[in-house]
């Protein structure tokens, strides 16, 4: 395995993270996902700090993967 760290930001802080190689341009894609939802949500809604952020973001993620899911089960 061709293991290496790499450092991504979300909501403002710094988290350092072993990935496969392969993997680097999936995990800052969804880094950059999760901080795009971050700013929607602080533009649109009052919050006390950015864990409310981080906690909207969750929902809209897990939701949609829920959604796929469906969608994946009727089809087969």
């Amino acid at each position: 395995m061709d293991d290496f760290t790499i450092t991504v930001s979300i909501a403002d802080r710094s988290y350092r993270i072993k990935i496969q190689r392969d993997k680097e341009e999936l995990i800052r894609y969804a880094a950059k996902s999760v901080n795009t939802s971050v700013q929607k949500y602080a533009e649109n809604y009052a919050y006390s700090d950015k864990q409310d952020l981080l906690a909207l973001t969750a929902l809209e993620f897990a939701s949609g993967l829920k959604g796929k899911e469906s969608e994946f089960a009727e089809q087969e």
